[in-house]
């Protein structure tokens, strides 16, 4: 580590400092809460040859195993080095102003200078984390690959990372967020400080289970940074860790307008092939969407890369959706079809449902005159009832539940039309062939069927029929029929869970 930086000026902060040390003497790192969450493993660099050190040895929720405590050398700055690092921690702490680090660090761009800088800097404890709370989005990749080369290094440990969590009500409701600190350490792609400073998040959230929707934001966006790989590993060995967290992802008061939600799910859709741990946070994050638009583009976007294994998790041995996955795909459907404002890809997210609905017809009908039709096929009936049914169950959520009729029209409306080259034997009740008509005529037999059955919507919108009618095999059609109203019935189960 490096060696001490002797203050030059009083820092708001300063009573919190250690006493300063010789430089030549190494600080020796010491076991906190933390050190026994995460079980930590150097990374192989340039550094190691130089840079001997001890970090904490544990497993995840197990006492510390081992701690090698022999001192770490680090590459000493210069006296001037020294000095201006130090003013620069002074300026940043007493002005409450991160661009003094990062004006520094940008004007010391070796990594060892930096490390020596990252060191300084988190012995300040919470109150380092609170300051790189504060960097403007320019100045992350900065501090990002500063903390990267800490970490490597030695220089900052586990240890000091999460000591730099606020505890509980730091960061809550008081204008903090934590969200840059995490933006900070997602950005160094480090899967050890990245898993670390989530678990510690996670600890103070649920210690005393409160609401938190700033740490919320935080583990999100953390946990966004990790690798395919790992955060697949991280699900796997957290089963239950991120329920309370997306509770409060939305939450309007500070996480509404956020991305974070969005960026998890985006990276949890690169791991390849879906996992049960990735659907599982995918179907947990419906009821959190919220009008987020970023929120609800990449639930979107998950649900085009995974959907039949998302079908299948849902889907009992005989092809239906169980109730809680067909309330849970409902409100989906809800958030992502019928819900303004609109986001990014919606429209090619309403192209991907309804040619994923053709292509299911299109296989029903290869066993058209089948007596009796294969268990594969009415397997698939299956399916595709219980689909149409979670579709017609979102439109129904939003124009009873949600009070949103015009938003529901306009994008069932939307749905049915782009159905005219899938579907083009079916017709639309008074209004002829789906191929002949214009999304004009489709809206207004939506509108005026709503007006004649304001009470009834499922009545009014026979959005089924347009499969049903096209499906010739009548076992088949009889299949689908029943699987659609068993989805379509439970639509209220599994909402808001």
């Amino acid at each position: 580590m490096s060696p001490r930086i002797d203050r030059r000026a009083p820092s708001k902060l300063g009573s919190n400092l250690q006493k300063d040390a010789e430089p030549t003497q190494a600080r020796t790192p010491t076991a906190t809460t933390s050190s026994v969450k995460y079980q930590t493993q150097r990374n192989a660099d340039a550094f190691q040859s130089t840079a001997p050190r001890g970090r904490a040895q544990g497993a995840l929720g197990n006492t510390v195993a081992a701690l090698n405590t022999n001192a770490v050398a680090a590459p000493a700055l210069t006296t001037e080095q020294q000095a201006s690092a130090e003013q620069a921690l002074v300026d940043a702490t007493n002005r409450q102003d991160p661009s003094y680090l990062t004006n520094w660090l940008k004007a010391h761009p070796d990594p060892a200078q930096q490390a020596a800088f990252m060191d300084r800097l988190f012995q300040y404890g919470p109150a380092a984390g609170q300051l790189l709370d504060k960097a403007s989005e320019e100045d992350l990749p900065v501090l990002s690959a500063a903390l990267d080369a800490a970490y490597r290094s030695g220089a900052v440990t586990l240890d000091e990372l999460t000591a730099a969590v606020g505890s509980h009500g730091a960061g809550s409701w008081g204008g903090e967020t934590h969200e840059t600190l995490a933006k900070i350490v997602a950005g160094t792609g480090n899967p050890e400080l990245i898993t670390a400073y989530a678990q510690r998040e996670l600890e103070i959230m649920t210690a005393s289970n409160p609401a938190d929707p700033a740490r919320a934001v935080a583990i999100a966006t953390a946990l966004a940074g990790l690798p395919p790989d790992k955060l697949q590993e991280f699900l796997k060995n957290n089963p239950d860790a991120l329920g309370h967290a997306l509770k409060n992802i939305n939450d309007p008061i500070i996480g509404g307008g956020t991305e974070a939600l969005g960026k998890l799910l985006d990276a949890a859709s690169a791991i390849q092939p879906a996992t049960p741990e990735s659907i599982k946070l995918f179907m947990d994050s419906i009821g959190h969407l919220g009008d987020n638009p970023e929120s609800r583009a990449a639930a979107a976007r998950f649900f085009t890369q995974h959907a039949d294994a998302i079908l299948a998790a849902a889907s009992d041995a005989s092809g239906s959706i169980g109730s809680a996955g067909a309330g849970k795909l409902s409100e989906f459907f809800t958030r992502t079809l019928f819900t303004e404002p609109s986001f990014e890809g919606q429209e090619a997210f309403h192209s991907f449902i309804t040619s994923k609905l053709g292509d299911m017809q299109a296989q029903l009908e290869a066993e058209a005159h089948a007596n009796p039709p294969s268990q594969d096929a009415q397997r698939l009936a299956r399916s595709m009832g219980s689909l149409v049914g979670a579709i017609e169950g979102g439109f129904l959520l939003s124009v009873e539940e949600l009070n949103k009729r015009n938003e529901a029209v306009e994008g069932m409306a939307g749905l049915i039309f782009k159905l005219k080259d899938l579907l083009p034997t079916s017709s639309i009740p008074g209004l002829g062939q789906l191929q002949n008509l214009t999304i004009d005529q489709i809206q207004n037999w939506v509108t005026e069927a709503l007006k004649k059955k304001p009470d009834d919507p499922q009545d009014a919108i026979p959005f089924h029929q347009l499969f049903g009618e096209a499906i010739s095999n009548p076992a088949l059609r009889s299949v689908y029929d029943s699987a659609r109203l068993t989805s379509l019935e439970n639509r209220e189960l599994g909402l808001n869970h």
